[in-house]
């Protein structure tokens, strides 16, 4: 049974892909594996998990399904502007990008750098300094993360009974049932994906005819509702692939009441 009451703090929630299912996971876009030989050689002996992907639409489905710990991006792609990918990766917040191009004098590196980029080299960079370079950016993402979960201590609290949404300053507002079911799912499955046809069966029931263009459209409704108390919408995320996730650390009001 499912508690009636959550609270949740912003910035804690699970990682996608859990550390235990293998080293630090490289994945690395480029469609010149010659080129890039010398440096995956290197990388792969010192314990890292490379993936590569010659494209862009390679690399799509690699992301969503596994994740990454940090990217390696060439800029020249066969099927897709690299900058604007970078931008993409960047904008996602999931991983470190680092650019590794052909083209990188002053000019690529700055725009590889504007476009998002936590570090542009060059491909004559020695697989030594890459090494180094990918343990910099690692250990980086590392410091960061920590500092967010650190700074994660302002609390919502979620009565999913009643539909009231109290912000940590104290700013309330009421949900309609069915926004309230909506986040009751979510915060029930906290760090989950969820896909739309998983979220249509948890709100309608297996074998419902609803289309997951209206879930897209109740998920932005809450997310509106949300964002007028103190920003919680931006707690909910959008995957690509047309899933959801609660990004949140959910404690049900029950077991804190017990404690």
């Amino acid at each position: 049974m499912t508690a009636l009451a959550f609270e949740f703090a912003a910035g804690a929630a699970p990682a996608r892909r859990a550390a235990s299912q293998g080293g630090v996971r490289v994945l690395w876009i480029d469609a010149d594996a010659g080129a890039i030989e010398p440096g995956l050689d290197m990388l792969r002996r010192h314990g890292f998990e490379v993936e590569r992907a010659d494209t862009a639409a390679e690399a799509e489905p690699k992301l969503e399904a596994e994740g990454a710990d940090l990217v390696i991006l060439e800029t020249s792609l066969p099927d897709a502007d690299g900058l604007a990918l970078c931008r993409k990766l960047s904008e996602a917040d999931a991983a470190p990008v680092l650019v590794f191009a052909r083209a990188a004098d002053t000019l690529d590196r700055v725009a590889g750098l504007e476009f998002g980029a936590d570090d542009v080299l060059p491909k004559t960079t020695h697989p030594l300094e890459l090494l180094a370079k990918v343990r910099a950016l690692l250990r980086r993402a590392a410091r960061q993360a920590r500092h967010t979960a650190q700074a994660a201590v302002e609390t919502w609290r979620f009565d999913a009974e009643l539909g009231y949404v109290t912000s940590p300053a104290g700013r309330t507002v009421r949900l309609s049932p069915a926004d309230a079911a909506l986040l009751r799912a979510l915060a029930d499955r906290p760090g989950q994906v969820l896909p739309r046809e998983t979220l249509i069966g948890l709100l309608h029931g297996d074998g419902s005819t609803t289309g997951g263009r209206s879930i897209d459209a109740r998920v932005a409704r809450l997310r509106r509702t949300l964002s007028a108390c103190d920003g919680a919408g931006d707690l909910i995320k959008t995957l690509r692939g047309g899933g959801y996730l609660f990004q949140a650390q959910v404690t049900p009001r029950a077991a804190l009441t017990a404690a």
